[in-house]
């Protein structure tokens, strides 16, 4: 099995005494880095303001839906004793008051919709960044350490390897010393 890892990456067995692998958990590096954590704890924030503003929305809504209730059965009780404009001039309102629920519901909907996206979007590009520098601090202690190669446990396929291979902690500290 060896000689068919060594054949593949073209390498002699003469050579491979002196071939050196690394594997790193490059997710493990990125949650667990100060950066990683700093970022998670961002889009927590910004998760949370942006419920806050639906939840805002929604409270809107339910308050808007009460009126709408409460004139339906005012329009009930009261309709067949009004006069012909009173009755009007309430149904006229209420049909507003249907429109402009109406119109908020799809504005909430919209914003549901477009938090969402802004969030993903944020988590991406800050997880792409984080990676990014992460893989540059995997280039250099790789270089530093004179490493052949250095597998992503993650993506890899690395079902084992012995935790003298595993450079992960070292990835976490000097990402953040340079973070620092």
């Amino acid at each position: 099995m060896v000689g068919v890892f060594f054949l593949t990456f073209g390498i002699s067995p003469a050579y491979s005494a002196e071939f050196r692998v690394g594997v790193v958990d490059v997710q493990k590096a990125v949650a667990e880095s100060k950066a990683g954590r700093k970022a998670r704890a961002t889009l927590q924030r910004e998760k949370k303001r942006l419920e806050e503003k639906l939840i805002e929305k929604r409270k809107n809504l339910e308050t808007l839906v009460k009126q709408i209730r409460d004139l339906q059965l005012e329009i009930q009780q009261k309709g067949p004793i009004w006069r012909p404009e009173e009755r009007d001039r309430k149904n006229k309102d209420l049909r507003n008051r249907k429109r402009v629920f109406a119109r908020n519901e799809d504005e909430l909907k919209r914003l549901v919709q477009d938090s969402r996206r802004e969030l993903s979007n944020r988590q991406r590009k800050l997880m792409n960044d984080l990676i990014k520098q992460t893989r540059e601090v995997v280039q250099e202690i790789s270089k530093k350490g004179n490493y052949d190669i250095v597998i992503d446990k993650t993506v890899g396929g690395v079902m084992f390897a012995k935790k003298s291979v595993d450079i992960t902690d070292q990835v976490i500290e000097l990402y953040n010393k340079k973070k620092k």
